[in-house]
């Protein structure tokens, strides 16, 4: 499985979560993934619930949804493809799920759970610390376009 895994970081080696690992650190942090697939019209995860795991989207497309106010509706807030991240805001905050994922495609993804995050950085501070100023640097980013389209309602 954990060849798999390599192939599978390789792919979205470029995304920016990876883009500060070389090689050599791909197969250090394999074994701490999993491959999951969720076919179409699969929860992945429901608002409310624990905050278990990070995803990648390695082939197909998550939709995320918020509930509203009115009971039974649900805002689409984004539309997730290849290379997106998902459930990321957990990692750090620690609360429950900010909104639903469902897949809308079948979906394949690269889970690595809190404790293997954990885990990682303990046994591998100098590429866990890699792996997280990319974490920190999508987060970022989309701080400042959440800020940028609030501005322009405004």
């Amino acid at each position: 499985m954990s060849k798999e895994v390599i192939e599978q970081l390789k792919n979205i080696k470029d995304e920016m979560i990876f883009e500060f690992l070389n090689e050599q650190d791909f197969v250090i942090i394999a074994p701490f993934f999993e491959l999951k697939n969720y076919p179409l019209g699969t929860i992945v995860f429901k608002e409310g619930e624990p905050g278990e795991f990070i995803g990648f989207v390695l082939s197909g497309k998550l939709e995320v949804k918020k509930q509203t106010e009115f009971k039974g509706n649900q805002l689409i807030i984004a539309i997730l493809g290849k290379g997106s991240m998902v459930g990321e805001l957990s990692i750090f905050d620690e609360h429950k799920r900010s909104a639903t994922v469902e897949a809308v495609e079948d979906t394949n993804l690269l889970i690595i759970k809190n404790d293997s995050i954990n885990s990682l950085i303990e046994q591998f501070p100098y590429i866990g610390a890699k792996l997280l100023k990319g974490l920190i640097r999508i987060l970022s980013l989309r701080l400042r376009k959440a800020t940028e389209r609030l501005t322009n309602i405004f």
